[in-house]
């Protein structure tokens, strides 16, 4: 029996945490005017500081299951092309934030964008009875995948 099925924003949430579980293929944003080029870590780590409107580095390399080094050269790639800037943390100044700048947003968008473009592709592939069918799965997986302590 299949679960009822689910509103497409709760599908939304977890085809994300999914990606965030298992990690992404590299974006295509071929097809926008002038893609920048990009790695699969940097539209990660763009999507996350889009979503958390600014984020320590730790919290970061949490999120992006990478090691605290290799976000801080992330992070120097991503500000050197001008996509971040640093901040003091208005909480704690002792603290440093990374903020997307204006056009870190927008490159931050066309990849988030992206990827939701590519989701709608594959959903409209389904039928009602299999969406919700994957919307259960997806449940399960991640469930059994933060058991497991793949979960970052």
């Amino acid at each position: 029996m299949v679960d009822a099925p689910l509103p497409e924003p709760e599908l939304d949430r977890l085809l994300l945490a999914l990606l965030r579980l298992v990690g992404p293929a590299e974006p295509e944003i071929s097809g926008a005017p002038a893609a920048p080029a990009l790695s699969a870590s940097e539209a990660r780590a763009l999507i996350e500081l889009g979503a958390a409107h600014g984020i320590a580095q730790g919290e970061l390399a949490g999120l992006l299951g990478l090691e605290k080094s290799t976000v801080s050269r992330l992070a120097a790639g991503l500000e050197q092309k001008g996509w971040i800037r640093r901040g003091r943390d208005g909480g704690d100044q002792r603290y440093v934030r990374l903020y997307l700048t204006a056009e870190g947003s927008a490159v931050a968008s066309q990849v988030w964008q992206a990827w939701q473009s590519r989701q709608a592709r594959i959903l409209a592939g389904l039928s009602a009875e299999e969406r919700a069918g994957l919307a259960s799965g997806l449940r399960g997986l991640i469930r059994g995948l933060a058991a497991e302590g793949s979960a970052r």
